[in-house]
């Protein structure tokens, strides 16, 4: 098992689950999302209370995040408001 040394380098090995996630987004005209808006929510409203996640679990909140939740989240940042 891989084992992260930073938020960075973790961030990094969790990208192509969010590519995955950012194209489910676009095919559902979510365009404004990136993989940073993607990481920022998990890790604010899941993440931050979770302990001893495993990068499996951390693929299936990506992918099954719910994609309106997020493009508040985005709305809800751009307005200040998180």
């Amino acid at each position: 098992m891989r084992e992260y040394h930073s938020q960075e380098e973790l961030y990094e090995g969790l990208i192509p689950a969010m590519k995955v996630k950012l194209s489910r987004l676009r095919e559902n005209n979510y365009y404004n999302i990136k993989c940073e808006d993607i990481w920022n929510y998990l890790r604010d409203t899941k993440w931050k209370n979770s302990f001893d996640l495993t990068l499996g679990e951390m693929v299936n909140d990506i992918i099954h995040v719910d994609n309106e939740k997020i493009a508040n989240y985005v709305i809800n940042k751009m307005e200040g408001n998180v």
